[in-house]
């Protein structure tokens, strides 16, 4: 019922290469909001709250 499957020798590889990669993404945004200054963060996170003109929708009164 069940055969064994035949993997080529690059596709061992593949998990290694993904978990990589995933780990050089993880590090660099890390290390970018960790490097963030005080009035950026605090800028951003009073982001969505803010209700300025040029953020607003013109078609809503």
């Amino acid at each position: 019922m069940f055969k064994r499957m035949i993997v080529e020798d690059w596709a061992y590889y593949i998990p290694f290469v993904a978990f990589f990669k995933f780990a050089v993404i993880f590090i660099a945004v890390t290390i970018r909001a960790l490097r963030i200054g005080k009035a950026e963060r605090s800028r951003l996170a009073f982001l969505p709250l803010e209700n300025n003109a040029e953020t607003s929708n013109p078609e809503t009164p």
